[in-house]
Parts: C-alpha cells; sequence; structure tokens
C-alpha cells in the first residue's frame, strides 16, 4: 500500500470513512493498526465484521453504521493518527464538507488518505476499452459518469482539483499516486487471472505508482499528506 510509505513503526489509530465491507481495515489491522470503519450499510457492516473475523483481527477493527455527514461525536473527536477516504467522494454531493469530515478527526500532524476515480482516466477507459471514441470524445466535457459496480451516477474528480479543496481545509499534501495505471486498460482480463502475469502487471503498477506522468492517467488518484 502507498500509505505504507507514510506510516511509522508504531500501531496507528485508523478511521476508515466508508470502509464498507473492511478491505483496508483488515489489512490495516493485520499489519498491528487499530482500525474504527465507519460506513452508512448495515449490510456492508456486517460482511466486514465477518472479514475481520475470518482474519483473526476482530479484535483490532469496530464497525460504526453511520453516515459520514453524521457521525457520532467521540469519532469526529477522536483524534485519530490516520483518516482514510477511499472511493468515496465521488458518490457525495458535497466535496468539501466531505473533506471536511476526513481532516476533523485528525491530531495534529496526522495522516489523510483519500482515494478516488480520476476523471482524466474516463476518456482513456472509453476508448481503450470500449472502442467508444465518440463517448471519449464527450467525456472531456463532463466531469459526470455512472458506475457499473451500484449503477448510480457519480461525480468524478482530479488530483489537483481535490488537492486544492484539501489545501483549502488546512490539510497539507504530501503526495500523488495513481492507482492501476495499466490493469484498466488492459482489455485481456481472462489474462489477469493468470498468476505470472498478475505478478508482472503488479510490479508495473508499482514502480509507475508515484512517478510522472503515470498518476495523472491512472484509473485512480490517491492523496497522502498530513494536517
Amino acid at each position: 500500500m502507498n500509505l505504507g510509505r507514510h506510516l511509522g513503526a508504531d500501531a496507528s489509530r485508523v478511521l476508515d470513512l466508508g470502509g464498507g465491507d473492511g478491505g483496508d481495515a483488515v489489512r490495516l489491522a493485520e499489519r498491528g493498526h487499530h482500525v474504527t470503519v465507519v460506513d452508512y450499510s448495515s449490510a456492508m457492516i456486517s460482511a466486514g465484521i465477518e472479514r475481520a473475523a475470518r482474519a483473526g483481527v476482530s479484535e483490532r477493527v469496530a464497525f460504526v453504521e453511520a453516515d459520514v455527514s453524521e457521525m457520532p461525536r467521540e469519532i469526529v473527536e477522536g483524534q485519530f493518527d490516520v483518516v482514510l477516504c477511499h472511493n468515496l467522494v465521488q458518490y457525495v454531493d458535497d466535496t468539501v464538507a466531505t473533506l471536511a469530515a476526513v481532516l476533523a478527526p485528525l491530531r495534529a500532524g496526522g495522516i489523510f488518505s483519500v482515494m478516488a476515480i480520476n476523471q482524466h482516466s474516463a476518456p482513456l477507459a472509453l476508448a481503450v476499452r470500449e472502442l467508444d471514441l465518440g463517448a471519449a470524445l464527450a467525456a472531456l466535457g463532463t466531469d459526470q459518469a455512472r458506475t457499473a459496480t451500484f449503477g448510480t451516477g457519480i461525480t468524478l474528480h482530479t488530483a489537483e482539483g481535490i488537492g486544492a479543496a484539501l489545501s483549502g481545509l488546512g490539510g497539507t499534501v504530501l503526495a500523488h499516486y495513481g492507482i492501476r495505471s495499466f490493469c484498466d486498460y488492459i482489455t485481456d482480463d481472462d489474462r489477469k487471472h493468470d498468476p505470472d502475469f498478475f505478478a508482472e502487471l503488479e510490479k508495473l503498477e508499482l514502480a509507475v505508482t508515484n512517478r510522472f506522468p503515470y498518476p495523472h492517467t491512472a484509473r485512480m488518484f490517491q492523496l497522502v499528506g498530513r494536517v
């Protein structure tokens, strides 16, 4: 994880906003961190509890069913070492309010990690994967899209825009990473299930995650910073 480059050796108190079924939370708990997951979906919370139990880290992962805009006071004032906001901002109406909710629970000097679908990648994905050049051209002029995962509309963002918003709220961006710089543009999805091919793909992805210009065209961006 790119986040690991910014974490110290000691266990951290981590807040995972919109953490869903605990994918990130369980991986961090396996590394010794204590994680609180906030998600509004009871189904996701239940899946996360089961996931943590299977991984044997239930004692290090807590789940809170709440909307990020209406979190309990003990969360908002929690003085966490790290706050994650991965794959959430594209679904919210008020981006700035959500980013403020990311920074508020952090202690002074705490780390934030914001990850979202990269608006710059939309035309590439449409042209390369769908071979729909008309749609790719249209995507250049809009920040709106639909996601197949939930069948809903989303708002696309850029790292530059989210970084500026975080700076305006008092955050300092330390690093801009690209996630899935090649994976989502390889059309042979079956090949990705080959262990040897996937291992080479993973090496390539890690090699360019913070290497210009790939973070700007990756399918997703990740911003890590401090308050």
